[in-house]
């Protein structure tokens, strides 16, 4: 049975942070895989308002289910909410991504929230890779990822934010991004990680902080070779020094978990993507991209 997404971030201020205009986008969209003769399929399926998916692809011997999350506006502003809720049923395969690049625009009074709700079922395998969020100058949102693992359950799944737009002078000295991206197994919560980023801080340039740099990422990837998983994707993120592995030793596995800073989203994507990659390499699974990606 589907879940329908959380219907609020969490956070500790309340979504609407002032008074702003009535009209706003409130969407939501429910999907469920399912392995079928040989191939991961869409099951049950429900939205409202503008989200919606394209049909399946099957590029991999295997038959993972590729599925593209369409966003017909492209961006947010204030006060939009945007759900989303997959749910991938025992044994299915699954690959979700967006055909580009989100955008969350500058307030207009209220804050923006995106809200996705991830179950993968027992023996099942999900990857989550959007393309990366790009957070306008005095925009104000809130991004959440949930992630609910049962028993043998495989995922991967990244977050990339580039904070305002590098290529036209743009910064973010203005605004305010919330983060919520967790990872529970049957027990409770295995990866947790929340923060808030104002525009103007000194995070923006401290060491400890963005280093100068507009875009992050993080990645959280299940491995079944821990050292070998762990050594594997330091080596591909070598030629970056912006970034880094390690391993979380948590009830469901090791998780492998990757940063990395950049000059902007799509850079980071791509050292992510590296080791997104060897991480297929300890699935005992092809390094095969979503075909979005390069269209």
């Amino acid at each position: 049975m589907l879940a329908r997404p959380r219907s609020e971030p969490r956070t500790t201020e309340p979504t609407e942070r002032r008074e702003g205009p009535e009209r706003r986008w409130r969407a939501w969209l429910e999907v469920g895989l399912r392995r079928r003769a040989g191939r991961t399929r869409i099951g049950p399926l429900a939205h409202e308002g503008p989200l919606r998916i394209q049909r399946a692809f099957h590029p991999e011997p295997d038959g993972t289910a590729h599925v593209v999350v369409l966003h017909p506006p492209a961006g947010c502003v204030g006060g939009d909410s945007l759900r989303v809720g997959a749910s991938v049923d025992p044994e299915a395969r699954a690959l979700l991504t967006t055909p580009g690049a989100g955008k969350i625009y500058r307030t207009n009074g209220y804050r923006a929230s995106l809200v996705t709700r991830l179950e993968v079922g027992a023996d099942a395998w999900l990857e989550h890779v959007p393309q990366e969020m790009v957070v306008y100058e005095d925009a104000d949102a809130a991004l959440e990822t949930e992630v609910h693992l049962a028993p043998g359950a495989h995922f991967l799944g990244w977050e990339v934010v580039c904070l305002g737009r590098p290529a036209a002078d743009e910064g973010f000295e203005t605004g305010s991004l919330w983060l919520d991206f967790t990872v529970h197994d049957t027990g409770g919560p295995i990866f947790v990680e929340r923060g808030r980023i104002d525009g103007g801080s000194s995070a923006g340039a401290a060491a400890w902080g963005l280093r100068g740099h507009a875009a992050f990422g993080t990645l959280v990837a299940t491995v079944d070779a821990p050292a070998d998983a762990l050594a594997s994707a330091r080596e591909a993120l070598a030629p970056f020094p912006e970034s880094a592995a390690t391993l979380l030793d948590t009830p469901h596995g090791a998780l492998l978990v990757a940063r990395a800073l950049g000059p902007d989203g799509t850079r980071v994507r791509q050292v992510l993507e590296a080791v997104r990659h060897r991480v297929r390499d300890d699935w005992n699974r092809p390094r095969i991209d979503p075909g979005i990606w390069r269209s």
